[in-house]
């Protein structure tokens, strides 16, 4: 059969379509030939898909879906695809549900007993994060609380955090972003830094906190964060000798010899094995 006769939508389903983040040629041959097919494109700004639409020769009608008007487009969407049209929704770029207008839609479908599907495409987040050489696993924060008690709860949880953090700013709030890491951290943790990613001028730069905020220029264009791990805590393990004497003395204090063993081992997160054989082989 002719691929280019066989339609590549089915009624009712919400196509979630992700995006470039900036170099065209990212996009795959699947999200151009869905976006053409189904009956609807939900966009957060009409003037940037439309200007998208136009380079890849697509003519679906758009309808605006954003933050601001997300409750009220809901119910008008779950309507369409009960009806058994077809629609997609994509951001201005990269994958919709990530710091983007979509979760709240999907979230609602699979309520309601609603068809998803998801055609996926470039992702800042993921990007950034490859590109970092940090480990897995991360924490993706997006973009924080502007001010308030939010703010400073998620700066904590950002310099408490074992995992690599992954964090979205505008470059105007950039600056201040930073200091605000700076101060909450001790500015020692190694980040990540991409901007105008996939694209030509497309930069990575990697130092630690405190560096970054010494960087006396202006950044330009959306900017991914990437932020190593903390450290853990290094744990201070006594001697041998010494280990024996805390065993010593709580079996003083009447504690029988086999519990002080368990228990002391239990403190240093110690074979309880070793422990013992160490203790008996040195009773005289």
């Amino acid at each position: 059969m002719d691929q280019d006769s066989v339609r590549w939508v089915d009624p009712g389903v919400l196509y979630v379509v992700g995006t470039p983040i900036g170099n065209l040629h990212d996009w795959s041959p699947r999200a151009i030939r869905v976006l053409r097919e189904v009956d609807l494109i939900l966009c957060e700004d009409t003037r940037v898909t439309g200007l998208l639409c136009h380079q890849f020769q697509i003519d679906t009608p758009l309808l605006s879906f954003h933050e601001h008007n997300t409750q009220s487009r809901i119910p008008q969407i779950s309507d369409r695809l009960a009806s058994g049209e077809a629609v997609a929704l994509v951001s201005d770029r990269g994958m919709p549900g990530l710091s983007d207008p979509g979760q709240e839609l999907v979230d609602h479908l699979w309520e309601t007993g609603g068809k998803v599907s998801v055609i996926p495409g470039p992702t800042a987040a993921l990007t950034a994060f490859v590109a970092s050489g940090f480990p897995a696993p991360f924490t993706f924060w997006g973009f924080l609380p502007r001010s308030g008690k939010e703010r400073r709860a998620a700066l904590i949880a950002v310099a408490e955090s074992t995992h690599t953090g992954i964090i979205y700013e505008a470059p105007h709030h950039f600056k201040k972003t930073l200091a605000d890491l700076v101060a909450t951290d001790n500015g020692a943790r190694m980040v990540m830094l991409g901007r105008e990613m996939t694209k030509q001028y497309e930069e990575f730069w990697r130092g630690s906190l405190s560096q970054l905020a010494e960087v006396d220029r202006e950044w330009r264009g959306e900017i991914v964060l990437v932020i190593g791990p903390k450290a853990p805590e290094p744990v201070f393990v006594p001697e041998w000798g010494d280990l024996r004497l805390r065993v010593l003395e709580l079996v003083a204090q009447g504690m029988p010899q086999k519990e002080a063993i368990r228990r002391i081992a239990s403190e240093f997160s110690l074979s309880k094995r070793e422990l013992y054989h160490f203790v008996v082989s040195h009773e005289h």
